[in-house]
């Protein structure tokens, strides 16, 4: 390598033979030549030149004389700027990169990338020189595209102690070097590893690195923190067009980043979930248009997705577990978009497998400043995103799982619920929805007692009555639009009432209820003033069940009778000519209520006359991601028939031999059944 050097202006005082080559070999490189033929040369006394072995023998003080002309000759007014030496050095740097292209279209003159050692002294010289950087963006951004991740330990330090040099001298470029350091949580790609001539570095190690210099940065610049947040939401990829590894590996990527940054903890558990919301809401959409089931089934995993590639971080491996481009090419257009949201399913899944396993070990650790503070933070992201969205399906199941980790939790989630669904506001927003939430978290809660479930169900009884006497004076006839909350309130009590109804049949000593004893005693003893309740809201003339969801009314029905509780059957054979739509036009809608008016379509997703009813909406169903179903493992109680009540198309006893996940997938998806549409 040749280096030139502007000699004194002084005449040497020895004879001093100099070198002067043509230029243009800095655009291309000069024809081969035979051995033989000796290189061609002019001289001139003004210059000194020096022949380099490698340029790693380049000393630093030229390294620094050549980075002050550039930065000098590109700072010059525009008259006098000369841009030779800084687009030179801008080459230095581009042909570090892991692409020899620049944004602009240039490309190295290199035949060959600088070594490490010299871009060491680069960086060492420009280092010197930061404050200059201000108005040398395309420079800046040429240094922060060198691939620094695959080099020596050595490199890398001094690396990232330039990006926190840069970054608190000139802040202007602190957002643009975390969004290059965020931009590799997607894919930190193992080619970035394998630099000729240097120790291969393995994924991990790199990753490791991102990490690292992510901590440098924030403990060394304060408004870092701000800036993080920013980066991390804006490179947040789109679940759409990132493939499932990518998906993931920023999800995983981004959770790691609270350890040593806890001040970001909520807002990147907050961003985590606000998107994996809209991911549920849309499989969901996605699935309600599919025709068939066995589709929803093949969707949802229980045909087996295969999680043996998804950890990106941990292979070296960048074959993308998600393409697969032999196979699309015989697809059908139906197929491929089935294969794109079985996808989007599996991250779904992986990324509820991820947060599950961030936020145990805080409810395992026993130090309740910060258990509490994980769980006000839960309910808090519940309350923002999964609550007012009503087609999740999935989220909602974060809180459902860690507010069983102790009753206090399950009486704080039960207890924000309650005062939604009954309070001031319950017109508003949200509240109708929070009835069925929970009625839902007390039904299948497998660890929810029983003293909160007779709690929630006599002030649930207490609210309905107090709405009944308020509406019924005035009540022409059941109205969905006009008594929305009621309605809701009626719905969650059948529904707590069907999987619930041992835990409000009083006992001696409070004793459990033994299903051979239900009828050993004669009439069961019930929670005081729930039957009469129950009694009068449904005799009313709001009519709740000829509203609520027919698949609900029916096995509530069918219960209570079976219990002795409650005899409906004429009410509901009288229903079944009832026509909801005459009532709607009665009156105007009562203005306590106008919320739920507003709400309506929320409320019942059905056309026609089942317009006008409830839908089944209980949203801790079943849950059926394969990867993060086992976190719900003794959280989860199954439909448990009545003794002595068979179902109404049971023919054999044998049926009774049927598992009990089938079962509880029966009651589950109940709302959907077509016999219990409305007639």
């Amino acid at each position: 390598m040749v280096s030139l050097v502007q000699a004194p202006s002084m005449p040497p005082t020895l004879p001093q033979k100099s070198l002067k080559r043509d230029a243009s070999h800095l655009s291309s490189p000069a024809p081969e030549s035979s051995q033989s033929k000796k290189l061609r040369v002019a001289f001139d006394d003004r210059v000194d030149v020096r022949i380099m072995d490698d340029w790693t023998a380049k000393p630093l003080d030229l390294v620094k004389d050549e980075v002050r002309s550039a930065l000098e000759g590109h700072l010059r007014p525009a008259a006098d700027k000369d841009d030779g030496a800084y687009e030179q050095l801008r080459m230095v740097f581009i042909s570090a990169a892991p692409s020899r292209s620049h944004d602009n279209g240039a490309v190295s003159s290199y035949t060959e990338a600088p070594s490490t050692a010299l871009l060491k002294k680069y960086l060492v010289a420009l280092s010197g020189r930061v404050s200059d950087l201000k108005a040398c963006g395309k420079l800046v951004h040429a240094v922060l595209d060198v691939n620094w991740l695959g080099r020596d330990d050595a490199f890398v330090a001094l690396y990232v102690r330039f990006l926190g040099t840069l970054g608190s001298a000139v802040p202007g470029f602190l957002r643009t070097v975390l969004d290059r350091i965020v931009g590799h949580f997607v894919e930190v790609s193992s080619s970035l590893g394998r630099i000729p001539n240097e120790p291969y570095v393995p994924r991990q190690q790199m990753v490791a690195r991102l990490h690292n210099a992510l901590r440098y940065l924030l403990r060394l610049i304060p408004s870092a923190n701000s800036a993080l947040a920013e980066s991390l939401r804006g490179q947040f990829p789109n679940h759409r067009t990132a493939s499932r590894q990518g998906y993931i590996a920023f999800v995983k990527n981004s959770l790691k980043t609270i350890e040593y940054a806890p001040e970001l903890k909520a807002e990147i558990q907050t961003l985590i979930t606000e998107r994996l919301v809209k991911i549920d809401v849309e499989v969901q959409e996605e699935l309600d248009d599919l025709e068939d089931e066995v589709d929803e089934h093949r969707v949802l995993g229980l045909s087996g997705l295969s999680e043996a590639k998804e950890d990106a971080d941990d292979s070296d491996d960048d074959s993308d577990a998600d393409s697969d481009s032999s196979s699309e090419i015989s697809m059908t257009p139906e197929e491929n978009h089935l294969r794109a949201l079985r996808d989007t399913v599996a991250k779904l899944d992986s990324v509820l497998d991820l947060l599950f396993s961030h936020y145990t070990p805080t409810f395992a650790s026993g130090k309740m400043y910060e258990v509490n503070d994980a769980f006000e933070h839960l309910i808090s992201q519940f309350s923002t995103f999964v609550l007012p969205t009503y087609r999740s399906r999935h989220t909602q199941f974060l809180v459902f799982h860690f507010a069983q980790m102790s009753q206090a939790y399950a009486e704080r989630f039960a207890g924000v619920l309650l005062r939604l669904a009954t309070g001031r506001s319950s017109a508003s927003n949200g509240s109708l929805s929070a009835a069925a939430y929970l009625a839902s978290f007390i039904a299948r809660g497998a660890r929810v007692n029983k003293t909160l479930i007779r709690s929630i169900f006599t002030r649930l009884g207490n609210h309905l009555d107090t709405l009944r006497r308020n509406y019924e004076s005035a009540c022409q006839g059941p109205n969905l639009s006009r008594y929305g909350t009621f309605y809701a309130i009626a719905q969650a009590m059948l529904y707590i009432f069907c999987f619930r109804w041992r835990d409000v049949i009083m006992t001696p000593d409070d004793a459990d209820v033994e299903d051979y004893d239900i009828f050993e005693e004669g009439e069961p003893e019930w929670l005081p003033g729930i039957k009469e309740c129950l009694t009068q809201a449904i005799y009313s003339k709001l009519n709740p069940l000829k509203v609520c969801a027919p698949a609900i009314v029916h096995q509530f029905g069918a219960i209570a009778n079976h219990l002795r509780f409650m005899y409906v059957i004429p009410l509901l054979e009288t229903n079944k000519r009832l026509r909801l739509s005459s009532f709607r036009s009665l009156a105007a809608p009562a203005s306590r209520d106008m919320g739920a008016a507003r709400r309506e379509n929320t409320l019942s997703h059905q056309s026609g006359e089942a317009h006008h009813q409830l839908d089944a909406f209980f949203p801790f169903d079943p849950y059926q991601l394969p990867k993060s179903k086992k976190w719900l493992e003794g959280d989860y109680r199954v439909w448990k028939g009545v003794p002595g009540m068979q179902d109404d198309d049971d023919d054999e006893e044998d049926d009774s031999s049927d598992d009990e996940d089938e079962e509880e997938d029966e009651f589950g998806d109940i709302g959907d059944d077509p016999e219990y549409e409305s007639e």
